[in-house]
């Protein structure tokens, strides 16, 4: 039963009345069905070993990978820029992309070295606050950004009522 799930797969898109060409499937996993969500943590759960061998911390949120590692010295940054390189490499080898629209740096604290961190050649650009799930943290950990961020939102919200 698992091989049928896996193996010989094909895919069709359907807009309006127009259906695209049948076209085989060779990676992924199928949204919607009952093993996806296993399915894809078996698929990612590769990445989490292949990050780890440059000591950093890896958290991974769904489809979202975050790295973290603690900068003292130009070395640290080398391995963070290391484990960058190994996730574009094993994102391409298994055929997922890196959207690098949505990759930045965060420095917790002022930064003694500069982090310029690349993906494909492009630096990614350092921000002072950054979205963890539903909290917005400034570098300076302080929850006004937070807090500033939310309190805007509340005419919005309070003309929905």
């Amino acid at each position: 039963m698992a091989q049928e799930l896996l193996a010989n797969r094909t895919h069709q898109t359907k807009i309006g009345p127009s259906l695209s060409d049948v076209i085989d499937l060779i990676s992924g996993v199928v949204q919607s069905s009952a093993v996806g969500p296993l399915m894809f943590l078996i698929y990612i759960n590769e990445l989490i070993g292949v990050l780890e061998k440059f000591n950093i911390k890896v958290k991974l949120f769904a489809d979202d990978v975050k790295l973290y590692v603690q900068i003292n010295d130009d070395i640290d940054v080398h391995r963070l820029q290391l484990a960058v390189d190994a996730l574009c490499d094993w994102a391409e080898t298994w055929q997922l992309s890196v959207s690098v629209n949505k990759c930045w740096v965060f420095t917790v604290r002022k930064a003694a070295h500069i982090t310029n961190i690349c993906i494909n050649g492009s630096i990614l650009p350092a921000v002072e606050s950054a979205r963890n799930l539903v909290v917005l943290f400034s570098t300076d950990l302080s929850p006004s950004v937070h807090i500033d961020n939310i309190v805007s939102k509340a005419p919005a919200w309070a003309n929905m009522i």
